[in-house]
């Protein structure tokens, strides 16, 4: 009998396998995804004078490195994780003066994604392939 997968939890998921990291490293980078079209689009706003939040002006340079980020952490890239979750803290920090508490619980659920995929790219790293993959493989005689 096939056991049922536990649906992943929001805030320190369980990493059994590699679909299980796999995941993890995608909401990665939906993550950063996310963030850069949202810089964008408020930078857009700011142009055309629909909102009038001073640091919207240059959301374009926060939105290249979120996508340069994106990329490599869909490369698993460990390092590229580690400065993503280092560059939305500090962003974080940097916007808070601004935006006071609002997003705070975004933002816990986006740094402990971070976390996660960090977590999941260990595992990738010290589990290349699952041991169920290596079982099917035939051996030599």
């Amino acid at each position: 009998m096939e056991q049922k997968r536990k649906p992943p939890t929001l805030f320190w998921p369980e990493i059994n396998d590699r679909i299980d990291a796999e995941a993890l490293v995608r909401r990665a980078v939906g993550i950063c995804v996310f963030i850069a079209a949202m810089s964008v689009t408020l930078s857009l706003l700011y142009k055309y004078q629909i909102i009038d939040i001073p640091l919207a002006k240059d959301a374009w340079g926060s939105a290249l490195v979120y996508g340069v980020l994106a990329y490599f952490i869909s490369e698993h890239s460990k390092i590229a994780s580690w400065i993503t979750l280092i560059v939305y803290i500090g962003d974080r920090i940097y916007t808070l003066k601004s935006t006071g508490a609002g997003g705070l619980a975004i933002a816990v659920i986006f740094i402990c994604s971070f976390i996660a995929c960090i977590r999941a790219l260990d595992y990738l790293e010290k589990n290349p392939t699952d041991k169920s993959e290596e079982e099917n493989i035939p051996k030599a005689s």
